[in-house]
């Protein structure tokens, strides 16, 4: 769910989540949107979306309920390949919220291709996985977190980004 951390911003600011790792989550989903667009594009006999959507899912509820570790496969790789790095540490919810939004989006590329819709809208589903997962890998801009602070004025969203 989070690690806590107390008195960084002068308050208990509860739980939160390493962004380094996040980040690097968020590359290798990039990577697998980017795959599973090309394969669906150039060999849709092989269906990746029946088998990345499921994947996808999973990975993404378990990481908003539980966190990056220790039941999301990539959040354990994130994590794993960021252990030296310096964490850089970030409210919780916003990316619990972010991660269930990635989860829905999962659902309706998953629903799209059970209910054989045409795969132009698939592509599309998938090709706004991949820019919004290319914006937190690259960036460190998290749109479902941009969204959470917006919603729900998230204080400790805004000390975090002030502080970069």
């Amino acid at each position: 769910m989070g690690q806590p951390i107390t008195g960084e911003y002068g308050h208990d600011s509860g739980l939160m989540v390493n962004e380094t790792a996040t980040r690097a989550r968020a590359g290798i989903l990039n990577f697998i949107s980017g795959i599973t667009i090309v394969l669906l594009l150039t060999a849709p006999s092989l269906d990746p979306v029946i088998y990345v959507g499921p994947f996808v899912i999973f990975d993404m509820l378990v990481a908003s309920i539980f966190g990056l570790t220790p039941l999301s496969p990539t959040g354990i790789i994130g994590t794993a390949t960021t252990l030296k790095a310096k964490p850089a540490w970030k409210p919780n919810k916003p990316k619990r919220f972010a991660w269930t939004l990635g989860a829905s989006m999962g659902v309706m590329c998953l629903m799209l291709r059970l209910l054989h819709v045409d795969v132009v809208f698939i592509v599309a589903v998938l090709g706004t996985c991949f820019v919004l997962t290319l914006l937190e890998s690259v960036f460190g801009f998290c749109v479902g977190c941009f969204m959470y602070s917006k919603l729900f004025k998230c204080k400790e969203c805004a000390a975090t980004s002030s502080r970069k």
